[in-house]
């Protein structure tokens, strides 16, 4: 027995050990985890990646894909593949771990080095760096140790009344230059190198075309020391520092605003006001954009749980995940999956005749196909035809491959040759009405109706229902 089977071997006594005492399968987890190689703890690390990168479905399609051509790693798969959603994926944080994935594999790191690199804050790299000889000799005390006498001369009535007195004078404003106040008003934050850049591009560009320059060579990067990781591709460190430095001059503007006793304004609003100043346009966010009316999401079909797994080969309903198993102890010994669930199981149905020791995931869907060819020729196409629409794409294959050489009724003729059909007539477009200045076409926020909208996604009716717009009166001649 090799390590590989015989953690494999320990996680499937431990499926069987957590039916029946959940304690006694945890203690034991450590044990059966130490058994483990090299190869399955990345595996297991993958899983996890993938589980907190993707939906519990979507993951599910993948891992199925990506370890498609590959045995070992399908035999791990179906016996470490949870049965349930883990809960890893949360929506809010998925593309930002998705990008800061693809982006330490791109230079070799961890996704923890990426996430730190990525919320370094600018201000640390301004603070004046600190002498080297006086992380361990500080420099010498420059006023008095304090003492009880000198603090409760401070704590007098006197004292106090003195302090507060000169922190409350006005002090001499000093009036600043011309130039300085000329380049804050116009140039501070300002940043010029996306233009500079774009120059020198397309003077290069230029160059080329008329041959004064030859073609640039992709140079190979060579490492300096051991464990050095090749530097991020320009246009992407760019990208990211643009996307920093947008948000650095929006925390200075909520911090002006603070200093001159203002009131703080939005995210968005510092944010555009930021991209303004800096004229960075496009890096002030790097979410996805919202599609027109809507953000995409069909909240009928995501309310509703999709069905998982085979369903009950005799009453056809949703079989719970306890059932979904390879193999079952349900009726007191080790037997492979019988296609019932719990009622029909106690009342005696018929299911799938038990398999040989040793099985795979594939024996086990060939015998669910055999079983409705035979028990239910009639509408096994269908039943199947069901199963493929949520099915990995192993399992796609082998129900297609099933279904082409069965004879079971149903099958799709051939269509016959049809004549060549005249192309169609293309009908005059419906004009609607004309929108009015600061309106666009849209659906209300009150009556849900896709109509003209303003600016604050109402319609005029709405507008005057709810009193944010009173209509002006006809005033008439006398």
């Amino acid at each position: 027995m090799t390590e590989s089977s015989a953690f494999l071997d320990a996680i499937a006594a431990l499926d069987i050990t957590f039916t029946t005492d959940r304690r006694a399968a945890r203690k034991a987890f450590p044990a059966a985890l130490a058994l483990a190689n090299p190869a399955e703890r990345e595996f297991l690390d993958r899983l996890a990646d993938t589980f907190t990168l993707y939906p519990f479905a979507s993951a599910m399609k993948r891992l199925d894909a990506q370890y498609a051509a590959e045995p070992d790693n399908r035999d791990r798969l179906v016996a470490l593949v949870p049965d349930t959603d883990p809960a890893l994926f949360i929506r809010d944080r998925a593309d930002r771990l998705a990008e800061m994935q693809a982006r330490a594999a791109h230079n070799n790191t961890s996704v923890e080095d990426e996430y730190s690199a990525t919320h370094a804050e600018l201000p640390t790299a301004e603070l004046p760096r600190t002498p080297m000889r006086q992380w361990r000799n500080p420099p010498a005390r420059t006023y008095l140790a304090p003492r009880r006498d000198t603090e409760k001369s401070r704590g007098t009535a006197e004292q106090i009344k003195y302090r507060i007195a000169r922190r409350a004078k006005r002090r001499p404003v000093e009036v600043e230059p011309e130039v300085v106040a000329r380049y804050v008003a116009e140039n501070l934050y300002t940043d010029t190198v996306d233009a500079e850049l774009a120059d020198a591009r397309a003077a290069e560009t230029r160059a080329r075309e008329r041959g004064l320059l030859a073609a640039p060579r992709s140079g190979s990067w060579t490492p300096r020391f051991p464990g050095d990781k090749p530097p991020l591709d320009s246009e992407e460190a760019r990208t990211l520092w643009n996307h920093l430095y947008v948000g650095y001059v929006a925390e200075q503007h909520q911090h002006a605003l603070a200093l001159a006793g203002k009131s703080a304004v939005s995210e968005d609003r510092a944010l555009a006001d930021a991209t303004t100043r800096t004229t960075l346009h496009g890096y002030s966010d790097r979410r996805t954009a919202i599609p027109f009316q809507g953000n995409g999401l069909d909240y009928d079909h995501e309310a509703m749980n999709p069905v998982r797994g085979w369903r009950c080969v005799s009453c056809f309903i949703e079989r719970a995940d306890t059932d979904q198993h390879l193999t079952h102890t349900h009726t007191g010994g080790l037997r492979s999956d019988d296609g019932l669930c719990d009622i029909c199981r106690a009342d005696d149905r018929p299911g799938l005749p038990p398999l040989l020791t040793g099985f795979t995931a594939r024996d086990l869907a060939r015998t669910y196909m055999r079983f409705f060819a035979n028990t239910y020729p009639a509408a096994a196409r269908g039943l199947l035809a069901e199963v493929r629409a949520r099915a990995p794409q192993w399992l796609i294959i082998l129900i297609d491959e099933f279904l082409a050489t069965a004879n079971l009724p149903g099958a799709t003729p051939e269509p016959d040759p049809q004549p060549p059909v005249a192309p169609a007539q293309r009908q005059p477009r419906r004009r609607g009405p004309v929108l009015g200045a600061g309106q666009r076409t849209g659906c209300c926020d009150a009556c849900t109706q896709i109509t003209a909208v303003n600016t604050d996604n109402l319609c005029t009716p709405c507008l005057v229902w709810i009193g944010l717009d009173t209509p002006a009166t006809t005033r008439h001649a006398a």
